[in-house]
């Protein structure tokens, strides 16, 4: 009796156990009378873009009901969810298995372009192509041929290779879609140069699709296009896409290329022949001999550092070929380069022209000057000195301090001392007395210091109520500085090479240009190397050999370039200095 009783209740547990171990499936169990009501669920979770219970509730309905005639449109929408939680191999796989089980259905073509976008997710520019192609094909309504045409423009525009627009062109010469693939085909192609090319596919659109939409754009670029007489001009970059520089050189480059993209010309192809300096001084004259021995280039840009200049520019000089260099021209120079374009200023430049705007146009008659004991803001102090000194201005004092000053006090109250005309010795015991009271003025006051010094050393011109107008080599970049600047009511006039404020500039308007196409600011190298570029397009378009290519950047006087403006003296270098001041809180260009 109790052994009947014992296998009653272990059978009543197990049946109980199975049914909670299979309560979670028959409860995902949905009835006729409920498929409205979950498909309505579903779909509008997933306008809300709630995937994830959108699409629990889908592969619900696909379980439930594997006969219903909307079976494929729950599959679509199971791979639609899995797209849009980003999981892209799984989508991908459930959208070509819906392809493969319905090959009929009126969701292969939205199928074809949800594998465009996903291919162009991972990169596959190629097979998105293909995959937006075959969308357009099959679609139904004019609303997804858009789609998939609007979808595909982009990599034809800018994401293919040349390889790949190539193939494009072979395999889908068929489809509705070739003209548009044809006239990319040749426009691409022209844009890179690859003239042979290029007039192939632009023939092969104006013959065979004479009605299509892009026609008289074609017929514009092939009437435009240089014939196969057109002379070829190698040009040579020396830039370091590796090593140390790389990511300078890189945006250099890119610069360059960018620039060149532009260009067309009936007269001129252009042959951009680049070399990589691997950051190496003397590897970049080896290879801007190379240029010249082997290459035969007329001119050549780059490349970036000085000691890399120099090198190059010996080799430059010796061929009688121009060099067109964003690097800094060194204060010494041993020997003089007439083949060498400086397009960035050297500092005894900038400080010679930021003196004679002082003295002559601002009438600045008297200078301090505070400037380390030491390192490379020595040297720009020290030929600012020289400067006032020829240009007969008046030095007050220079007062020096060492390496890693964090109080600027003793230093500004020996310069007050000096303005004041008193012996600082017999200042000691005078804090807070009427020296500290007394104010004291000079015309201009020049300041060597990083930024994070400048904080201590506005505040001590403040508290020492030394009232002048700073002169420093080059803008301040962090906004609190300058609000502390503009706080203390304190004036400064300044050079520079960084980024202004000028409404309507050529560095403006490119800025824009470049944001759009990037989404982000230019760089200084990738400036300096589309003006360089642009510049010497600018050349090329009349003179092809190296005496009348220097002879022309010689004589240029108002190129203006979104680096700044580019005028060269007679021995290369760049003279265009802009002059900014800080008053009253904005920044004014003065010259």
């Amino acid at each position: 009796m109790n052994w009947q009783k014992i296998s009653f209740w272990l059978t009543c547990w197990l049946l109980l156990a199975l049914a909670c171990f299979n309560e979670t499936s028959w409860s995902q169990n949905i009835t006729p009378q409920q498929l409205k009501h979950k498909l309505r669920e579903a779909e509008e979770s997933y306008a809300a873009e709630d995937y994830s219970p959108a699409e629990d509730v889908f592969i619900n309905l696909s379980e439930s009901f594997p006969l219903d005639p909307r079976f494929s449109y729950f599959q679509l929408m199971i791979a639609k969810c899995e797209y849009h939680l980003k999981n892209y191999s799984s989508a991908q796989e459930k959208f070509k298995e819906l392809i493969h089980q319905y090959p009929h259905s009126r969701f292969v073509p939205t199928c074809w372009l949800m594998l465009g976008n996903i291919a162009y997710l991972k990169g596959q520019m190629l097979e998105s192509a293909q995959n937006f192609i075959r969308a357009y094909q099959l679609a139904k309504t004019e609303q997804l041929e858009t789609l998939s045409q609007k979808s595909l423009e982009p990599l034809l525009k800018k994401w293919l290779s040349e390889k790949e627009l190539e193939k494009l062109s072979q395999t889908e010469k068929e489809t509705k879609l070739a003209p548009k693939i044809f006239f990319w085909v040749g426009k691409q192609n022209l844009e890179r140069g690859n003239h042979a090319k290029a007039l192939e596919a632009l023939n092969y659109y104006k013959d065979n699709y004479p009605r299509g939409e892009d026609i008289r754009e074609v017929k514009r670029l092939l009437e435009e296009a240089p014939s196969s007489s057109r002379q070829v001009t190698p040009v040579g970059v020396l830039a370091p896409l590796s090593g140390d520089l790389s990511s300078y050189g890189k945006s250099f480059s890119g610069g360059v290329k960018l620039a060149l993209s532009s260009y067309h010309s009936p007269k001129t192809k252009i042959e951009l022949i680049v070399k990589d300096t691997e950051s190496d001084p003397h590897k970049a004259g080896m290879l801007c001999e190379e240029l010249m021995r082997e290459d035969n280039v007329v001119s050549v840009i780059g490349p970036l550092s000085s000691e890399s200049a120099e090198e190059s520019g010996t080799v430059a000089e010796r061929w009688g070929v121009p060099l067109i260099t964003p690097a800094v021209k060194e204060r010494n120079e041993t020997t003089s380069v007439n083949s060498v374009f400086w397009l960035t200023p050297s500092l005894t430049r900038k400080a010679k022209s930021l003196a004679e705007f002082l003295i002559r146009n601002q009438k600045f008659s008297d200078f301090v000057i505070l400037l380390p004991e030491e390192g490379q803001s020595r040297i720009e102090a020290l030929d600012f000195k020289e400067s006032v000194e020829n240009l007969d201005g008046k030095l007050v004092t220079v007062e020096h301090y060492p390496f890693g000053t964090d109080d600027f006090s003793p230093y500004i109250r020996k310069i007050k001392s000096a303005l004041l005309g008193m012996d600082p010795s017999t200042l000691q015991d005078e804090s807070g007395s009427f020296f500290d009271q007394m104010p004291a003025r000079v015309d201009g006051f020049f300041i060597s210091a990083d930024e994070s010094q400048m904080y201590t050393i506005l505040s001590a011109l403040a508290n020492f109520k030394i009232y002048t107008t700073i002169i420093r080599m080059e803008t301040w970049k962090d906004p609190h500085l300058l609000s502390l600047a503009q706080s203390l009511k304190q004036e400064m006039i300044f050079t520079s090479d960084e980024s202004t404020k000028d409404k309507g500039s050529q560095r403006e308007d490119f800025s824009k240009l470049y944001y759009g196409q990037y989404g982000k600011k230019p760089d200084i190298y990738f400036m300096l190397g589309y003006d360089s570029m642009k510049f010497l397009l600018s050349i090329l378009d009349k003179f092809t050999s190296p005496e009348e290519i220097k002879a022309a950047l010689l004589g240029t006087s108002d190129f203006k370039g979104a680096s700044g403006e580019i005028r060269f003296d007679k021995n290369g270098e760049n003279s265009y200095i802009p002059i900014y001041k800080l008053e009253n809180g904005q920044v004014i260009r003065l010259q």
